[in-house]
């Protein structure tokens, strides 16, 4: 029962107490402020009895301490971030170019006016809905989440408070920020982004410092000593466990290695309205460290010495904008609003779905509105944990695996500076549904990865790059081409760079193979004047079936080069050269390819639509002798530009009565490689033996059922065979 004098007590000095109701009730309090200091005071109730305060519903219920601040009482019904003290007060506007000075004059895009840190009454809520089963949580309002402390160094302390909720010493973590440094290395001309920010912003390992929680977790303190001058950046990842549902706004403010919304446990779920994302980038980023600055996400880590257990069904659902970019912004001095990917799945995540979009526009630009990409184990050095992770040892590989990825909105690089819209590297099988490109150089990407399959957990061996990948028709308008990079249009590429192998005997990274399974239903791509390509494919193996393609604009509406894949286009109109390059065979159909065919030898004479088959023969030799059954030939340097070998080439090698016994690359090897992959060898060779390397183009291309205008065939030590529709 309610103790009734100490109820009497802290309702007399509490004038913010509503009227009680009849007896019996529980009591009804105007703020949750209110309700604190009555049980602060003493109050009780009988276990089940409920009571509401500022709106939102309690439960008594004797023992529990989910809530820190107010014993003996949990969430009645869906747990929301109100139940454990935070308040739904962002205050943001949408700027427009000339709505600050002179400074900002073309800034554009959110600016954030004030608001509380919800980040712990998130985090509390999730926790207990994970521990109860309670179902989804839910949350209303627009919220302010940082995930952040920065506190400034002044002298010879070594002992530093925090705010976050934490359960575990390792969900804090460090970093420094000089900004003496930045002030005055940011104007140098010799220093790149990167540079300055290795030396503006250092992540520390945990071995420098100390993490002391408080009893309840809710903050702690850290034990370091920095050099005077110098800030501490506090971290605390936002990890959501429990299944979320948002209507309003949610703005995530996070530094150095941090995304801004991490979806960390299986069946986790954000079905949210709209994120606004601020980062900065002179946070620390060294090599491997490609998932910072994400909004919203899945990651179980980009490269680390752990294992990274499967992590299922989760799910997001946002529109999704970057903070505008204001210098001297009065509630961050120090932190800018700079680019990166606003949305990812990274590492083992298993059937996630991805429903993402964006709203506003921006002056901060994204490289992309989506990616899903590997992650990796490393050996460190004497176990220690490094930052800078490139060059060590790699013991195993994690992917994606099932993606669905749909689309609430065109990626338009007008009003959020894509360069990209989406990519997907070395994944294991996925669902993307139909997209429209608006202005992005590149619509989308599919790529093998850095090591391709080659290191996978044996969970994931033999499905990674080969599961299947199904797209819906893909639309870009206006594709222009990107001064950073030479492809311009949509890639596939069946290649990656290893920065952890060489190739036997060289300093040269190993070429890693891979092999691609993708259907579209189809492209409609049309490009700006100067655009060098359409669509490329690169140097696969396996299967691509680009779809019904209306493809304008480019110099090359479609570029094949190398490898040993298939790939199959529909066409129905185009207006630049179709190009099959060194060993790279594709069958075109459609009814621009009917009636008659003017063919020639050579490269095309002029501009215009013209479909182009172009092969090399080159000559080495080897360098040292090599016994039959050998499955490696050494041979002198490869040093033309265009003499990359790729899977599938056939090696003529000279025996000594004169015939040319035949063998076949099994991956790709690059200019300089002096040692290459074979089929097994059926005779022993000598140094010096010559050895040609046969890399003919092919094309087919399907008789249609009507005519159409006169088709235009040029070949180059190859083939364009003409084959039933």
């Amino acid at each position: 029962m309610l103790n009734r004098r100490r109820f009497l007590t802290a309702a007399a000095t509490a004038p913010f107490l509503r009227p009680a109701r009849a007896a019996g009730d529980a009591p009804d309090f105007a703020t949750r402020d209110a309700a604190r200091a009555w049980r602060a005071a003493g109050g009780r109730l009988d276990a089940g009895q409920r009571f509401t305060a500022g709106g939102i519903g309690y439960l008594w219920q004797p023992g529990a301490r989910w809530i820190p601040d107010m014993a003996d009482v949990v969430p009645l019904g869906a747990p929301r971030p109100e139940h454990f003290g935070a308040l739904p007060d962002l205050r943001w506007r949408q700027l427009r170019e000339g709505d600050l000075d002179g400074l900002n004059g073309a800034v554009y895009g959110p600016l954030r006016a004030g608001g509380s840190n919800a980040i712990n009454g998130f985090l509390l809520a999730d926790r207990y809905a994970r521990a109860q089963g309670a179902g989804r949580c839910r949350a209303e309002g627009d919220y302010l989440v940082r995930s952040y402390s920065r506190v400034r160094a002044g002298g010879r302390e070594d002992r530093w408070a925090f705010p976050f909720f934490a359960e575990r010493p390792e969900q804090i973590r460090v970093a420094l920020y000089r900004a003496e440094v930045f002030a005055a290395l940011r104007h140098d001309p010799g220093l790149d982004r990167a540079a300055l920010a290795e030396q503006v912003h250092v992540e520390l390992s945990p071995a420098d410092y100390e993490i002391e929680l408080s009893p309840d977790g809710l903050g702690g303190v850290l034990h370091y000593r920095p050099e005077a001058g110098q800030y501490i950046d506090i971290c605390r990842q936002f990890d959501l466990t429990a299944e979320w549902r948002h209507s309003g706004v949610l703005w995530t403010d996070f530094q150095t290695f941090q995304c801004g919304l991490n979806l960390a446990a299986s069946g986790a779920a954000w079905e949210g309205d709209r994120i606004i994302g601020r980062y900065s980038y002179y946070g620390s980023k060294p090599a491997n460290r490609g998932q910072n600055g994400v909004v919203a996400g899945a990651i179980t880590g980009y490269y680390t010495t752990e294992a990274q257990p499967r992590r299922r069904d989760v799910r997001l659902r946002a529109r999704v904008c970057r903070a505008a970019s204001v210098r001297g912004d009065e509630n961050d001095r120090y932190v800018d609003s700079d680019p990166s990917i606003l949305t990812a799945a990274v590492g083992w995540i298993d059937s996630p779905v991805f429903q993402v979009g964006t709203f506003g526009r921006t002056n901060t630009p994204s490289n992309m509105l989506f990616l899903a990409h590997w992650s990796g184990r490393y050996r460190p050095p004497a176990g220690r944990e490094t930052l800078d992770k490139a060059g060590y040892p790699l013991t195993e590989t994690w992917h994606p695996e099932n993606v669905t990825l749909e689309f609430l909105s065109p990626i338009d690089r007008a009003t959020h500076g894509f360069t990209k819209g989406w990519e997907l590297a070395a994944v294991a099988g996925a669902h993307v549904g139909r997209a429209e490109h608006v202005g992005v150089s590149h619509p989308y990407w599919i790529g093998v990865g850095d090591v391709s399959d080659a290191f996978a957990n044996p969970a994931q061996r033999g499905r990674v790059n080969r599961a299947p990948i199904q797209l819906g028709h893909q639309t870009a308008i206006e594709i222009a081409p990107d001064p950073e990079t030479e492809y311009y249009g949509v890639l596939y590429k069946g290649t990656g760079t290893s920065k952890f192998e060489t190739y036997p005997g060289t300093d040269i990274a190993v070429q890693r193979h891979g092999e691609l399974n993708v259907t579209c239903e189809g492209h409609s791509i049309a490009a700006v004047q100067g655009t060098l390509e359409a669509i490329r494919l690169r140097q696969f193996r396996g299967r691509v079936d680009l779809g019904d393609c209306w493809l304008t604009g480019a110099r090359k509406a479609l570029y094949a080069l190398g490898g040993e894949g298939r790939w199959t286009a529909r066409i129905h109109r185009y207006d630049g050269l179709i190009h099959s390059q060194n060993h790279a065979f594709g069958r075109l159909e459609g009814p621009v390819f009917a009636g008659t065919a003017e063919r020639r030898t050579g490269p095309p004479d002029r501009g215009g639509p013209a479909v182009f088959a172009e092969g090399q023969v080159f000559a080495t030799r080897t360098r040292a002798a090599a016994h039959a059954g050998a499955q490696w030939l050494p041979i002198e340097a490869l040093s033309d530009p265009w003499h990359d070998i790729n899977a599938g080439d056939r090696l003529d090698i000279a025996a000594p009565d004169g015939r040319l016994i035949s063998v076949y690359a099994t991956g790709l090897f690059v200019n300089g490689t002096v040692r290459i992959g074979i089929t097994p060898l059926p005779l022993d060779v000598a140094a010096g033996t010559t050895v040609r390397i046969d890399q003919s183009a092919g094309l087919e291309i399907a008789s249609a059922p009507r005519t159409a205008t006169r088709l235009r065939l040029f070949t180059s030590v190859g083939r364009i065979r003409r084959a039933p529709f």
